[in-house]
Order: C-alpha cells, then structure tokens, then sequence
C-alpha cells in the first residue's frame, strides 16, 4: 500500500481543526489536527493511543549535571527506537518489504506535503505529545544531501514545530529517509539555548561568538555537556549556504574518527543504506519564528550515537542512545534500572554525553573555520 493512500484529507481532519482556523488550513493545522484525528477512539490508531495512555505514566526527573538542568525519562513507547540497531556492526540491507515507513498500519493515515514528496505521520514513539515522523513519500536513503532545503521549508509550513534530523550512524533508527518534528520549545535543551543566548549561561557555558556580522549569526556554545553551534538568519538561503559550509568542514573532521572502541570507523560501508559514509554524524534542529522571520539551526556534532557502557555486558549495561532528542537535553530510557542508575548517579549522564560528541580538539579546528565564513 503507498504512502500516499494514507493521506487524509481537509475533509477528514475539519471535525479535528480548532474552530477559528476551518476556513484556512494550512500544514501546522493540519498537523496539530492530525494527531487528535489518531487520537480518536473512533477515528484513530489504537497503537498511538495505547502508547499515549502508557506514556501519562512515564517516570521523569531532573538531574543537575555540572550545573546544567538534564531531562530524564522512563518511557517504554520509545523502545523501538532505543533498542534499535539498524546502522550497527553489518546489518542487512534494508528494502522496501522490511521497511516500517513503507509498511504503516492501515489506520496509520498521514497529511502530504512539499509537493506531496513527504506525508507527516504521528510519531508513536512519543517524547512528547503532538511528535510528529516526517517521511519521504519515496524509499529514500537516510541522508541529508538535497533535504536540508526541504528542511526549512517544512520549518516554515510547520511554524509550531521545531524539526529534527538524526544522521544514519547519529542516532536515526530507519534508513528511510525522514525527518522528526515536535511542538516547538518543548524540550528542556530548546529553552536552554534561547536562554544561552539571551545572555543567561547556566553552569560554565560559554558562549562564543564565530562571525563578525549579523545575519547569519554563528556561535559555539561551550561546556554544555555537548558542543552546539548555532546559526541564526533572517535568510533562508543564507542558512543553506552556511549548512553547506559547516558540513564540508565536519566532513574532513569526521574523517579522524577512527581506532575508538565500539564506534565504526568513518567513512566505512554502511550495509543498511548500500554505500560507503559520505555524511558527517551530526544531530540537527531547526525552528523557524514567521513573527520575526528568523530561522534558528542548532547542529550537534557527533562520533557516534552509543555510549560506551551500552556496550557492557549485563547489568553493567545501560541501554541509550545518543541522538537529536538527547541532543537536546531530554534522556530517554526504557528500562527501570537503567533509569535508576541514569538518575542517581549524573556521571553517567555527563559520560554518555562525552563519549558520543566530537572531541574539543576538532571543535576548535571546526570553530576555526568558521571565523572565515
């Protein structure tokens, strides 16, 4: 069955659209009426709606890590996604048969957009209520080459959302090629950032400022657990042009990424997606305000999405993974002891998070050029 045969249409979706916006629609409507249509009990998906009776019971806290407030939570419904291990060692091949967004549920229904290229899907792994998955209508490869464009204009269609994208050995649990979105600022790193840059640096942030002008406007942030650079624009094909920038740089830092433990070695073949690594590992958000026209990227770079004590043994073992979502200072566990462990001892957190990002060494070389963007 294709991807386009679970659209719904306008007509579908109006007994879910708030009163005040039925006589115009447009694609952040949509969405939000999207996840109360599958939320139904008459209309919807009864996997989404299991999953968001099981997630109101989640377990969740804060930790404070070298003063940086860390989101913790219990949540089952993102086992899938945690335990998946689609891009490690040598898996097979994924085709279309075996693909889980080329085979929804039948009542699994979407809304298309960008051309019909995408259909916007609820996202039944639920960080937080309204998740959306953004699927390529096609079965596409996991990669960012010729989508980030399409990125911000779903940034711009999607205006109450922040967007997400997770490289293939960065945390991404499909091959097929797909982006991730949440109700903007919802996650604990989101108001973080926009507060680091307000001028307000909890714990020893630093915030380090790489360009002499304006727009776009290029930072590091510093001694946040993770590095984060940042670039705001009032332009969106000022934003495509740095991304290019930064991912042709991070690609030759990328390629030092060798000899470590449990992480492959960049530039290897990777089964899933039938090709050698051409992409940099990174996590990126991308939020668009259409009060200010402003486009904010966040870019996480990454060595790897596991941390080393996912690959212990027993209970030594903690089941992690390390990608956009824990970029942005929301940890998701689905198993209580490791919960537990995650919570009372930060240390662990604080090694997750340095076991996974680029080195300091090559954030410096990376920070360096940029100051000639």
């Amino acid at each position: 069955m294709p991807l386009t045969d679970h659209q719904l249409e306008d007509s579908d979706l109006l007994p879910f659209m708030n009163r005040p916006c039925r006589d115009i629609p447009d694609d952040n409507i949509r969405a939000g009426a999207l996840i109360r249509h599958q939320l139904d009990p008459d209309s919807g998906w009864s996997r989404l709606i299991d999953n968001m009776r099981t997630f109101s019971q989640n377990e969740n806290t804060i930790v404070n890590v070298a003063g940086i407030p860390i989101h913790i939570s219990l949540n089952i419904t993102r086992t899938p996604s945690l335990t998946a291990n689609t891009f490690e060692k040598s898996k097979g091949r994924f085709s279309v048969p075996n693909c889980f967004l080329c085979n929804l549920d039948k009542k699994q229904r979407g809304v298309l957009t960008l051309d019909d290229r995408y259909l916007i899907l609820a996202n039944p792994g639920v960080t937080m209520p309204g998740d959306l998955t953004i699927a390529s209508v096609g079965h596409e490869k996991q990669l960012i080459a010729g989508h980030f464009n399409d990125m911000i204009k779903l940034a711009e269609k999607l205006y109450g959302y922040s967007i997400f994208f997770n490289g293939a050995l960065a945390g991404a649990s499909s091959p097929h090629f797909h982006f991730q979105a949440g109700v903007k600022d919802s996650l604990i790193g989101e108001g973080q950032l926009d507060s680091i840059l307000r001028g307000n640096k909890p714990g020893d942030v630093q915030l380090i400022k790489l360009t002499d002008r304006d727009d776009p406007a290029v930072f590091l942030i510093e001694n946040f657990l993770r590095p984060c650079f940042i670039c705001d624009t009032k332009k969106a094909e000022s934003l495509a042009h740095f991304f290019d920038f930064f991912q042709d740089i991070l690609f030759q830092s990328n390629k030092k990424i060798s000899g470590i433990p449990n992480v492959p070695d960049f530039g290897q073949h990777i089964e899933p997606l039938d090709m050698i690594e051409s992409e940099p590992r990174m996590n990126i958000l991308l939020k668009y305000y259409p009060e200010s026209g402003l486009y904010r990227a966040a870019l996480f770079p990454k060595v790897y999405n596991r941390p080393s004590f996912y690959f212990n043994d027993g209970d030594n073992q903690i089941i992690l993974g390390m990608a956009i979502k824990e970029a942005l200072g929301h940890l998701i566990t689905c198993r209580k002891g490791d919960y537990d462990k995650l919570t009372q001892r930060p240390e662990l957190v604080r090694r997750a998070y340095a076991d996974t990002s680029l080195r300091h060494d090559e954030i410096l070389f990376i920070s360096n050029l940029i100051k000639k963007f």
